[in-house]
């Protein structure tokens, strides 16, 4: 199997992502800190062998594994990982009630930051697709699960989502530098690569500024009524769908 991978090589640490991993074609986050050699991955699921001698041939140890929401196919690789390695697992509070996992995860609030050696990730509670999801902001990077996509962003539809908790976190997200790059839980977009300053100029679910043209536009998808976003749209081509 050839995997999709790219990397960025930061001051403390590596990003590494593969993509298109298993049935629903995730991608996979490891964050490689340099000094201490340990790594946290971010949502694991499907192939935790393959996630384990990727990390151990690197010269690296798996110690963390930060889960964004409750997902299965962002989580079905934990207990087998926690078994295979003792990796301890963090995830949001709010999000405690609906994990389907044996591992019981120490849990994060807003704000405030976790570490893997000396590389840091702010916690940004970031709820709507799930209850309690949550978003990385590391040094140049954001790793935010299926919260927004490339152009779109996830649904509401499984329990624990609300579109109007959506509507909020995206108010959160536009807060976020524009030379912050884009990290994502699947690569549902017309391109992989993109910054939160692309993303706050032609995503509709961050143009939209208003709650309830925001539901409109979020609902009226779910019901056929408007099309799902491919690409780049302006504000008034967004309102033109409502």
């Amino acid at each position: 199997m050839k995997l999709k991978i790219k990397t960025f090589t930061e001051k403390t640490y590596t990003l590494e992502i593969l993509y298109h991993i298993g049935a629903l074609e995730d991608s996979i986050h490891f964050i490689f800190d340099h000094e201490s050699k340990t790594c946290a991955i971010v949502d694991p699921a499907w192939d935790p062998q393959l996630f384990v001698d990727r990390i151990q041939d690197k010269g690296y140890t798996l110690t963390d594994i930060w889960l964004t929401h409750w997902h299965f196919d962002h989580t079905n690789a934990v207990d087998e990982l926690v078994e295979m390695t003792g990796a301890k697992v963090t995830a949001g509070v709010n999000e405690m009630p609906y994990f389907q996992i044996e591992t019981l995860p120490d849990t994060v609030e807003d704000g405030e930051t976790i570490f893997i050696g000396k590389t840091a990730a702010k916690i940004i509670n970031t709820p709507g697709h799930s209850a309690g999801g949550i978003c990385l902001l590391l040094d140049g990077h954001i790793i935010v699960g299926d919260t927004l996509f490339v152009y779109g962003a996830g649904h509401c539809s499984l329990p624990g989502g609300n579109v109007r908790e959506l509507y909020h976190s995206m108010q959160k997200l536009k807060t976020i530098d524009d030379n912050v790059m884009l990290h994502c839980g699947h690569d549902y977009g017309c391109k992989i690569n993109t910054t939160m300053g692309e993303q706050k100029s032609g995503n509709a679910y961050l143009l939209l500024d208003n709650e309830a043209d925001f539901v409109n536009f979020v609902n009226g998808m779910s019901q056929g009524l408007v099309p799902y976003p491919t690409g780049t749209l302006t504000l008034k081509e967004v309102q033109a769908m409502l």
